[in-house]
Order: C-alpha cells, then structure tokens, then sequence
C-alpha cells in the first residue's frame, strides 16, 4: 500500500515559480478593473465556454454550477487536488502541522499577484477561508477548523478541533480578492472582461494558455447549455452519466472521466436484525460482484472498490472474502428512494446478487420523504445510499455522525481517528482492517464526472472533481479535425 504524494512533498514551493507582480507582456495590458456583464457573440468554429452572467461569479459563496466551473480557470486556492485526489501546491509555499498536529502554519507564495496587480498576502487568504467556513458550499468540509489567524504578511495559523494530516486535501478554498459591488478577482491563468476570459497578464501560466480570449456563450438554464452544447456554441460540458437528472447530450463529443469522491454504497442496519450480526456484513460486502455493477448499471461510470476511500487516491490492500457459511442466509428488506430511477436498478441488482449467496432481498422503492422516515427510524435492513465524501476520505458521518442510520460504529471510527491524527501508512492499515472486520458499510464503487469536449477538439485535458478545466495550460486547442488529426500524427513523428 502507497500514498502517491507525501505530506513532505507539500511543502514544495511550486507557486513560487510564478512571476511578480508585473505584466507578463506588453501584448495584454493591465485589465479593466469593473467587468461588464455582457457576453461576446461566438463566431463559427471558436472555442467557446458557458457562462451565466444573471448570476454571480463568486467562487466562494456562488451557487451556479456553470460559474462555478469557470472558476477554475480565474481562482487558485492554497492547493489544488488533482485526479488521486492529492493537494498540489498553488498558492501556498508550505505547510506544516505542529506538534499536537493541532495547529497548522501556512506559508503563502510570494511574488503572486490578483489579476489588478495587487499582491497576494496572508490577508486575502485568511478572509477567504473565514468566508469559506460560514459558505453553505464549504461549511462542513472545514467544520474541524476552529481559528484562521494572520500571523505574518506571508504566514497565517489554521487551528482544528482535531488533528487531521490531511488537512492540504481540504485546502483547495479558492483566494479572492473581494470588490464591493463586484464579483472578485482571482490569481488564475484567466481573468472575466467584457463577457469573455481573457489571459492575466499577471499569471506565470500566460505565455503557455492555449487561448489568449475564450468567448463566453450565456446559458440561464440546463436545457440552454444542452442546446449550446449540441449546436457546437459551447465546446466544453460536464455531466454525471449516473444521475438519471444528468443532462442529454447529442452530437459527435470525446468524453473524458475523471474521479469522483461521491460514494454509492449499501447500508446496514447493525443495531438488531441479521445484519446486526458483523459475520453477515461481511458476507454481504463479499457477495458484491462491483464490477458487474459499475459496468451494467452505471455503464463504466465509477470506479468499483469495497473501501471507504476511492481506487484513485493510492493502493489499497486485497479484499479478502468474510464471513463464514453459517453467516450466510436471511430475509432481507432493501430500501432505495424511487426518485432516482438509475438507483433503483443498482438496488434490484444487489438484491439478484445477494440471492446468490443465500439471501432473500426484497426491494422497497419508497417516495424520497418516505426513504428519510426510514433511515430516520432504522426501519430497514440495508439500504441503498449515495454520499459526497470529503477529499480526505472521513468517514466520520456515517460511522458515528448524522449519516449512521444503522447505528453507530464507535471502533471503526476510533480507527480513523488515529490515521487522520498521523496519516501513516501504518495506522491507515488498521484503519482498512478494522472497517473489513466490522463492515458498517458496504461501499459499492466512487461515481465519476465526465467532461464532455465538442468534436474533441481539445486534448491535452485532465478534469478534477474540483476543476474540470484543470492544468488548462496543457491544452491544445485544435481548429478542425482534419488539423487535429494531422497535427497528432505530426507529435507522434517528434517522439
């Protein structure tokens, strides 16, 4: 087992690689301080992205799910998370627990300025995150966080209520610069002027943006951006394939998938009833053919696994099989909520797995108040359930918080306790071993999002569950497919 970035690599200076507070080039001058809110015409044939002006662009407090994609390529965090979910450092130069791993000293990067020229310091990102900590988008994530302090220009404190090693996983709070009346600036590759993205001049990414403007295309509704989409107005969309509320879409598109940490997964109810019983739990989780699952039922969109953590994040140990034959056996009460349509044929599939194992399931598919009142009341034996866990994979909810309808799993949660306090590989172990002995769930596979490219004519893409225009600077933008085409085939006779 192996965690593919290290607590030390963290505290590796990457943002320090960014330029001062100058124009990068003469070619873009100093930006417009008050953008205005129109929206370029899109000229046939011209990357193009989809925007919302009515609404705010606030990455912070914003809730529009278009601005808030855009906001990737305008606003950086202290880090960034990428496809195993591991914090790379962005605006922060390091980060260092103390010695009850209680108290957290951040470095902020120098020489990085917002998109007005104005430098970054201590201050900007001490407001962010205390904006952050009250913002229904990031409230619980960064409930463990109890104080944000200014403790120099360049240094600020972050307290916790508990240690937690993986705190730089939760760090990836996007660092505005607030404008009364405005929407705020960021320190991103892109900055938002006259209804377009235009390069920041004062990015160190400049020189290498695929586009120096990207028209922006206004869509006020799902099925406007659907249409944008389909008539090739917008090059780029996102979707989740396995939320029967995912937007349709048609056309010749490439669809990229990138890891999710939201959680599909079958519930027990461990205070009475068969599956009170640690033994049959096990037997369950190891009667779940996942692959099967993932492939027929959410056609390839997840990633299957029986931990608490996503494949993505590192290895993991086998799953060895549990239980014992006389665990096995029982009538068995499944609920799903009949609202999501994709879930109920997942819940069906469980229950013609588990009959293999010697299980008699019945499927309740009950009205989504009905499905709460059941949880609610632990009146049940398994459910179907779905979770949007933290990047640092806690799993505190559903083991003794408001998410433990099955009755709380005070060991297991004892365990994790321990590797978050350390984050050692020794500790994460115990941890795994500790939730295969016990079983308080029985994770089924992490979901995955999908970038969706027009034509696909963009390569060089790898979308995050946090920006799916990440590492933007690495695109290739291609104006047809006859030049895509040829201009792959060329790269392929350099190598």
């Amino acid at each position: 087992m192996r965690r593919k970035t290290q607590l030390a690599a963290l505290a590796v200076a990457g943002a320090l690689l960014l330029s001062g507070c100058t124009a990068a080039t003469e070619k873009n001058p100093a930006p417009s301080a008050a953008p205005t809110g129109t929206v370029q015409p899109v000229q046939t044939g011209t990357f193009s992205l989809a925007y919302d002006p009515k609404q705010t662009m606030h990455p912070i407090t914003g809730t529009n799910g278009v601005n808030l994609e855009l906001g990737g390529l305008i606003y950086q965090g202290l880090y960034e998370l990428d496809q195993s979910f591991q914090p790379q450092p962005r605006l922060a130069a390091t980060a260092k627990a103390g010695g009850d791993g209680l108290t957290w000293t951040v470095e902020v990067a120098q020489g990085v300025c917002f998109s007005d020229g104005t430098p970054l310091t201590a201050a900007q990102v001490v407001s962010s995150l205390e904006t952050a900590r009250t913002a229904p988008r990031y409230q619980s994530r960064l409930s463990g966080i109890t104080g944000v302090a200014q403790t120099g220009t360049y240094t600020l404190t972050i307290t916790l209520s508990s240690p937690n090693a993986n705190l730089p996983a939760l760090l990836d709070v996007p660092v505005v610069l607030e404008r009364e009346g405005q929407d705020p600036l960021g320190t991103g590759p892109y900055l938002l002027q006259d209804g377009a993205l235009v390069a920041n001049p004062y990015s160190g990414q400049v020189d290498a943006l695929p586009a120096q403007t990207i028209p922006l295309v206004e869509v006020s509704t799902p099925d406007r951006r659907k249409a944008a989409f389909d008539s090739g107005e917008v090059w780029m969309a996102t979707t989740q394939f396995s939320d029967p509320n995912a937007l349709g879409y048609s056309g010749t598109c490439e669809v990229s998938d990138y890891p999710t940490s939201q959680l599909l997964y079958l519930g027990f109810q461990t205070q009475r009833g068969v599956c009170a019983d640690a033994g049959v739990r096990q037997r369950i989780a190891s009667a779940l053919n996942r692959d099967s699952l993932v492939q027929v039922q959410l056609s390839g969109h997840g990633d299957p696994t029986p931990w608490p953590i996503s494949p993505a994040w590192g290895e993991l140990p086998e799953w060895t099989q549990g239980g014992t034959e006389e665990s096995t056996g029982g009538s068995l009460t499944l609920i799903v909520n009949e609202d999501n349509s994709t879930r109920q044929q997942v819940a069906q599939a469980v229950a013609n797995q588990l009959e293999g194992a010697g299980f008699a399931v019945t499927v309740q598919s009950l009205a989504w108040e009905d499905y709460v009142s059941a949880l609610e009341r632990g009146n049940f034996d398994l459910y179907l359930g779905q979770v949007q866990l933290t990047a640092d994979f806690d799993l505190t909810a559903l083991l003794t918080g408001a998410l433990s309808y099955g009755g709380a799993q005070s060991e297991v949660q004892g365990l994790l306790n321990e590797w978050r306090r350390t984050g050692g590989e020794t500790e994460l172990e115990a941890y795994l071993a500790g939730f295969a002995q016990q079983t308080p769930l029985a994770p089924i596979c992490f979901l995955r999002g999908s970038l969706l490219v027009r034509w696909g004519l963009v390569t060089g893409v790898t979308p995050t569950q946090a920006n799916p225009y990440s590492d933007v600077d690495q695109w290739t933008i291609w104006s047809s497919v006859e030049d895509k085409n040829a201009g792959i085939q060329q790269q392929d006779k350099d190598k």
